[in-house]
């Protein structure tokens, strides 16, 4: 007699994969979240009669041919009367019963008929008498709104709820056979995995060590890998030996930028070169990938997006098309979306469940709006690598912030005909709110510990009436649509308000040309100081966490800021390329600070004089703010209007940002002017010629704001040297990222300049990588003489 295979699932999992048909249906911006979801379930089930019971637990088994689908799950409300049992389903809402749509519905009660089929399994497995009479079942409708609660009830039979549990359980066990099938080539491909090159580079087999021994271990990882090792290789490729070893069962791999997803892709299909079978995946940003969110997509007549109407319909054949792609690229995620008419990034989601890698940005798993619950549901057998880890800091701080621009609220209350409408008054409510609260102080700007109640106030009732635009699938205009989305974020940040937040009110002022004050422009923020026990949190359900960088120092800084824990093995690779091959100078003899900059801004444009015409190419000169860097760039041309020049703008989109780059090609010889910590001075490679020296002015300092000193005295509080954690630590990693931007292969070779005379403390001095040989130069003659030493190949003095 053959053992059967068991699998299991929760009721709710079951429900959701098995019985959902029909359309897909937003929740609108602003859904009820899982806090007053809890509370209306407490309140309710404080209220049930003396017979029933509150969260209990029910099981039951199966029988699928050879397999065996164990089911369970936890029901709201029992009766087990014997003669006939009870069952009631709470579920919250912000509209009548009348308005939820019946997709939406249909699942409540599918989750309600497999509950009652666990009850009765049990009830006839013990043989108490219940003559088939059935089980009563309610699906209690809480609405938030009104605190109104509707019921609907009926009677089934157990002939009946079997049937449907076993349609369902049926389903399933089809899908996750083929599931399991793919996952046992999986391992076995990944234990027999070689590394996909002949030889191991400088510091790839100690990075790939270190990572398989914590994901073995359940250690975390912070591990500053140089540019050049190959990151992303040496910390997938002992990621999937660990899946076929058994230590794990799952990756997510977190960059920010398009690159990092795209050199994700690049590992991994070298490792299906190697013989890997393995299935990842990569989340692309909604508002690129949906229709709906990048303007592509055309409404019918009813105001709704035809890729939603019967999605879950036509699911299920573009699941089993994708799953036997492997490695499911944008590309095939586009091609299946167009073929089977589904949303390309609501496809992405439903097949994050059978993914074993997902590659996507930070904040789907640490952002409180964005963060995808299914990242929760095997979190202790998952391995979460960070990418350029040092960009999650800030990052985090942004993901638990929240602001409210009045302007921008105006403008959208601009965009509604009727200023009589329930969203147009609920929008000025708003407005009117922020003008009473930021009346409170005559400061440009200022700062509270406690939250502003009655702006709250006002949002609640503002996203509200937006709810009902979306119930009634009346289309918001891209104006109110960004709106919504502010005030959802501030509602559930202001939800999270705690010490590490501040209160910061913002007035801006413009002049008219005639010298008068405008009205100024108001902003209110929900700012959080420090993120480090949010990130702690979240990265303590994983198995293991690697936070990987080519800048990590000094490496107690982003431990404690990264919530990683104290036993965190650190690690320091040396770079793999020649330390010949970049000058590493500084000059001491200019002062940039903001007191001294008017008698900076003529050394710094001989010495980027000097620095070029050592030897012609491309370089960049990277300043703390556009007014400085326009200044210098002002003097720069004017004395030497012969050498091209290129300058980063403000605010600059897309074709702007290419156009700058491509001034740097490998045939050009530009100076191109930039700023310090933006986005040409990290995440750009800038190959071969295309860059051949970089000029940093400053130590990488944030400007001063109120924001600033809120951040350093927090870590002041803490019992941290607040200067350094809020403002030289992370300036120095601005400086290293812009720095890095110069050898990016074994065959380049560069200059990288400091033009500041604080570089020369030991506080800086005991930071610099090895590899770099730093030089002092303490004038234009000494630099000159280093500049020529290196180009001309006298490589004594290095």
């Amino acid at each position: 007699m053959s053992t059967k295979q068991t699998f299991k699932i929760s009721v709710k999992k079951l429900v959701e994969f098995a019985c959902r048909t029909g359309d897909l249906v937003s929740s609108g911006p602003a859904g009820p979240t899982a806090a007053e979801g809890q509370r209306a379930h407490r309140e309710l089930q404080q209220l049930r009669n003396s017979n029933e019971q509150a969260e209990i637990k029910v099981t039951a088994t199966v029988d699928i041919g050879d397999n065996q689908l164990l089911i369970s799950g936890r029901v709201d409300l029992l009766d087990d009367n014997t003669r006939q049992p009870a069952i009631g389903e709470i579920k919250s809402c912000y509209v009548p019963p009348e308005k939820i749509p019946p997709s939406t519905k249909e699942l409540h009660w599918a989750q309600l008929k497999i509950y009652g089929f666990c009850v009765l399994q049990k009830a006839a497995n013990e043989n108490q008498s219940n003559d088939d009479s059935g089980i009563s079942l309610r699906v209690i409708w809480a609405n938030l709104i009104d605190n109104k609660t509707t019921i609907e009830q009926a009677q089934f039979g157990f002939a009946e709820l079997e049937e449907f549990t076993r349609r369902a359980a049926e389903t399933y066990i089809n899908w996750i056979k083929i599931i399991d099938s793919y996952r046992k080539r999986l391992r076995e491909t990944a234990a027999d995995l070689q590394f996909p090159y002949v030889n191991f580079r400088a510091g790839q087999r100690e990075m790939a060590a270190g990572i398989y021994v914590c994901a073995r271990d359940r250690r975390s990882l912070l591990c500053e890998a140089p540019t050049g090792i190959g990151k992303t290789i040496s910390a997938l490729f002992p990621s999937v030996k660990s899946i076929g070893e058994k230590h794990i069962d799952n990756i997510i791999y977190l960059t920010a930028k398009t690159s990092g997803r795209t050199a994700a892709n690049t590992s991994i299909a070298q490792l299906q070169s190697a013989g890997l079978e393995i299935s990842s995946i990569t989340i692309t940003a909604k508002k690129t990938t949906c229709h709906c969110s990048n303007g592509t997509c055309t409404r019918n007549d009813d105001g709704r997006c035809p890729l939603t109407i019967g999605f879950f319909d036509r699911l299920p054949a573009a699941q089993l098309h994708l799953i036997s792609i492997g490695v499911i690229s944008p590309e095939s995620i586009d091609e299946a979306a167009h073929k089977y008419k589904l949303c390309p990034f609501e496809l992405t989601l439903q097949m994050l469940p059978w993914a074993t890698i997902v590659i996507c940005d930070y904040n789907y798993v640490f952002d409180p709006l964005v963060r995808l619950s299914h990242f929760s549901d095997h979190a202790n057998q998952t391995l979460v690598l960070i990418d350029e880890a040092h960009n999650l800091i800030d990052r985090a701080r942004s993901m638990y912030s929240a602001k409210l621009d009045r302007e921008q609220i105006k403008s959208a209350i601009a965009d509604i005909d009727d200023k009589n409408s329930p969203i147009a008054k609920q929008l000025s409510g708003v407005v009117n709110s922020i003008n009473r609260w930021s009346g409170k102080s005559d400061c440009d700007e200022s700062e509270e510990t406690d939250k502003p109640a009655t702006i709250t106030r006002a949002v609640g009732k503002c996203t509200d009436a937006m709810q009902q635009l979306t119930e009634n699938n009346t289309p918001m205009t891209e104006n109110i649509a960004d709106v919504a989305k502010e005030l959802y974020r501030y509602l559930v940040i202001e939800d999270l308000f705690g010490d590490q937040h501040r209160t910061i009110t913002v007035k801006s002022r413009k002049f008219s040309k005639h010298g008068k004050k405008s009205l100024p422009a108001i902003t209110v923020k929900l700012q959080c100081l420090n993120a480090t026990d949010r990130l702690k949190r979240l990265m303590k359900q994983f198995r293991t966490t690697v936070a990987f960088s080519a800048t990590l120092r000094p490496q107690h800084f982003f431990r404690s800021s990264l919530g990683l824990p104290e036993n965190t093995h650190c690690m320091s690779l040396l770079s793999p390329f020649d330390s010949s091959r970049q000058a590493s100078l500084f000059c001491d003899w200019v002062d940039t600070r903001y007191v001294a900059r008017d008698q900076a801004i003529k050394p710094i444009v001989e010495i980027a004089h000097h620095v070029y015409r050592a030897h012609r190419g491309n370089y960049q000169i990277f300043f703390p703010s556009y007014a400085f860097m326009n200044r210098v760039h002002q003097a720069f041309v004017k004395k030497y209007p012969a050498i091209p020049t290129a300058i980063q703008q403000r605010n600059s989109d897309e074709t702007t940002r290419r156009d700058f780059l491509q001034q740097f090609d490998d045939s050009n010889a530009t100076l191109g002017f930039a700023i310090l910590g933006g986005i040409f001075g990290e995440g750009v490679d800038y190959t071969g010629d295309k860059l051949i020296g970089t000029i940093i002015v400053g130590t990488g300092l944030a400007s001063i704001s109120l924001e600033q000193q809120l951040i350093e005295q927090d870590f002041n509080n803490s019992g941290l040297n607040g200067f350094d954690y809020a403002s030289r630590y992370p300036g120095f990693t601005r400086v290293l990222q812009t720095a890095g931007r110069v050898i990016r292969s074994e065959t380049d070779k560069g200059v990288v300049v400091l033009i500041d005379k604080r570089f020369n403390k030991s506080f800086y001095r005991n930071l610099f990588p090895q590899h770099w040989n730093l030089l002092n130069c303490d004038n234009t003659d000494t630099l000159n003489h280093q500049l020529q030493q290196f180009w001309s190949g006298q490589q004594s003095i290095f």
